[in-house]
Order: C-alpha cells, then sequence, then structure tokens
C-alpha cells in the first residue's frame, strides 16, 4: 500500500511486474592466456599469422615451454649439449613475436619447465621411479632423484637460469607428478628417513598399500621441499631480475573434492600452497567421461576451498577421448565460461598447436579486451 498525500485517502497501488531474474555474469578474466607447447617453438612457424591470431583472441598472457632438462629451446651455456638447435634461441624468438599485444602493451610471460626425464633416464636408469615390482619409469625421475639427487638439482638449476635469462612473470613446472613408481630402494630409504617409518604401508595380505594416504603424504613433502629450493633460487636472483618472479605448477584434478588435490600424485593443494604462488588445475576431457558440468562443479569447488578461485589458472585442455581427439570449439568456449561464471579470474588455453580458426574464433568471442 501506498499513502498519497495529495487526496489524504489510501489507495492500493498495482504490483509491480515482477522482472525476471538475470543470467549471472561471466567475471572477466584478468588473465586470458594461450599455450605453446615445445612443438610450436621449435619448428618452424608462420610467426605472422600466428600473432594475427593471438592478437584477434585477445590473450594477454602466454605460457611457452622453454623446455626440458634434458633438451631445451635455448642454449644453455651451464649445459651446452642439450640445446635442440645450437645457436639458436627459439624461446627468445617466441617472446619477440608474441610478446606484445596491439596497444604496445607487453603480454605477461609463464616460461614452462616439463619435468619428463626419458632422455636421461635412458642413459642414467639409477634415476628412474620404479613400481611396487621393480619395473623402472620411462619418464619419470624417482622421489630420491628428485629430493636430494641431480635431477632436482638440475631442475633448480634450470628454473634460476630462466628467471635470469629472460625475466619472465612466472615459471612453472608441468608434469612435475608422481604415478605408481615411488618404490625403488633409494626410495624406501628416502620414506624411512623423512617419516621414521620402517616400511611401507602395507595391506592385510602383506602387498604394499600403494594407496596409503601415508605415502600420498610423503610423496606431497618430497614434491614440496623441492618446490622450495626452487623459490630459494628464484628470490635469490630477484634483484637481478628486475621483480620477484612468481612460481606455479600444473597439477592433476580431483573432480570429486576439488580443494584437497592430488596427495597420490604429490599434489596435495593444502602443501603446496606453503611454496606456490598459482596452481595450474588440467581440466581436460581426455578420459573418464567428463562433460561440461563437471567443470562447472571443479571451478566452484575450488573457489569455495582456500585459499579462493583467483589463485589457480584454470587451462582448459583441448584434448579430446580417443573417438573424437580435439575438443570442439563450443565446449571449449563453454569451459571457459563456466570457469568465470565460477569467479576464475585466470584462464588458460592449451594447446595451441591443436586449435583450428573455429577455435581462434570461438575464443575470441570468450576474451574480454
Amino acid at each position: 500500500k501506498a499513502y498519497s498525500a495529495k487526496t489524504k485517502k489510501i489507495t492500493v497501488q498495482p504490483k509491480p511486474t515482477p522482472r525476471p531474474t538475470p543470467a549471472p555474469t561471466p567475471t572477466s578474466a584478468s588473465l586470458q592466456a594461450v599455450s605453446l607447447g615445445i612443438e610450436n617453438i621449435v619448428n618452424p612457424q608462420d610467426w605472422e599469422e600466428l600473432r594475427g591470431l593471438v592478437n584477434a583472441s585477445r590473450s594477454n598472457a602466454l605460457h611457452l615451454t622453454a623446455g626440458r632438462v634434458e633438451w631445451t629451446a635455448f642454449d644453455w651455456p651451464a649445459h651446452p649439449s642439450v640445446a635442440a638447435e645450437p645457436g639458436t634461441d627459439h624461446l627468445a624468438r617466441a617472446i619477440k613475436e608474441l610478446g606484445t599485444m596491439p596497444d604496445g602493451q607487453p603480454r605477461r610471460i609463464d616460461l614452462l619447465i616439463d619435468a619428463l626425464v626419458p632422455a636421461w633416464i635412458e642413459r642414467d636408469p639409477s634415476i628412474a621411479g620404479r613400481n611396487a615390482d621393480g619395473t623402472p619409469a620411462k619418464y619419470l625421475a624417482s622421489a630420491t632423484a628428485l629430493h636430494e639427487g641431480p635431477v632436482g638439482d638440475r631442475f633448480v638449476q634450470l628454473a634460476r637460469d630462466l628467471a635470469l635469462r629472460y625475466k619472465p612473470a612466472q615459471i612453472t613446472f608441468t608434469e612435475l607428478m608422481f604415478d605408481e613408481e615411488t618404490f625403488g630402494s633409494d626410495d624406501l630409504a628416502l620414506y624411512r628417513r623423512m617419516t621414521g617409518e620402517a616400511d611401507w604401508p602395507r595391506t592385510g595380505g602383506g602387498r604394499i598399500d600403494e594407496d596409503s594416504p601415508r605415502i600420498g603424504a610423503w610423496r606431497s613433502e618430497v614434491m614440496t621441499g623441492l618446490l622450495t629450493r626452487v623459490r630459494r633460487a628464484l628470490d635469490e636472483v630477484t634483484g637481478q631480475v628486475g621483480h620477484r618472479v612468481q612460481l606455479a605448477q600444473d597439477v592433476q584434478v580431483n573432480w570429486d573434492e576439488p580443494g584437497a588435490g592430488r596427495p597420490d600424485a604429490g599434489h596435495d593443494y593444502a602443501s603446496l600452497w606453503q611454496v606456490v604462488d598459482r596452481l595450474v588445475p588440467w581440466v581436460y576431457f581426455d578420459g573418464g567421461g567428463r562433460e561440461l558440468g563437471d567443470v562447472t562443479r571443479l571451478v566452484t569447488g575450488l573457489a569455495a576451498a582456500a585459499p579462493g578461485a583467483d589463485r589457480y589458472t584454470i587451462s582448459i585442455g583441448l584434448w579430446g577421448p580417443e573417438a573424437s581427439p580435439v575438443i570442439t570449439p563450443a565446449l571449449m568456449a563453454e569451459s571457459l565460461r563456466a570457469a568465470q561464471l565460477a569467479k576464475a579470474t585466470s584462464l588458460n588455453v592449451t594447446p595451441v598447436s591443436l586449435m583450428t580458426d573455429e577455435h581462434w574464433s570461438a575464443l575470441g568471442g570468450v576474451w574480454t579486451p
């Protein structure tokens, strides 16, 4: 009811027509990135065409793969034998070609270190992780080789040298994880020292309990210890770089309990947050029958857990299931919008090598100026 002063009467005003509830507005991502794998960095590239696509998509950040400690996209003076093409700095070329936006502002550069070491393992099998029956890994180093061995030392050195050489905004480790291959005799000795346990956790039948939370906690402690060494090395060169280089890690996701991460892979998020500035969850559709709704639930779960959605870079992978090896442009775009609705402020699409013209066009419809 409303009171009319003019007539001195109480009149009944008609109820206003209810307005429809507006659809939620996606939060504009402050970081809108695309990833270039080593295949984009080292192989011949039509840089003018790629620059036009990146510019049209409004990407303001780039994730560039620097290589592995056994194979780099540039001459690494400390280890000259590992250069992909001696005398050619492919990484500097990529930064020069793509590092500036049309308005003259620099794009944010994130350099990726791929942690797989297959050639090193082939050359020196002693660094390989081993599964419970003794079979050596083909790609992943043992926990010991990372914690106190040459592989971890080399990772620290590469991160430091990349910071000094290219002065990126961030360095990210990718493929830095554990599988079932942390059960060699060296890793058992390390497990005993770090945990005080006499042996691996065992099942009632006497087999190693590979799913024991104690093993996951130990793996995450090893991972956090390595990243702490990297963080220290980056801090030591801050004065020479001119800014603090952020540290991030690609991580596997826990679709059922997003904020918990994957301790079994060494990716206990609570542990990693003690060291890293960002985590980059792999939001991929290449297995498990994942759908768009899974993306929404995952990012919403990450936003609800500490430290919040703005500390994650949601990486939408273009790899699809075997029957359809590349996801559609529509699913890519819808996934990015779903992540924005869940308040993600840093988004990434990977890899550029799988993007068609239709993917680039769809991306331009999501990214904002």
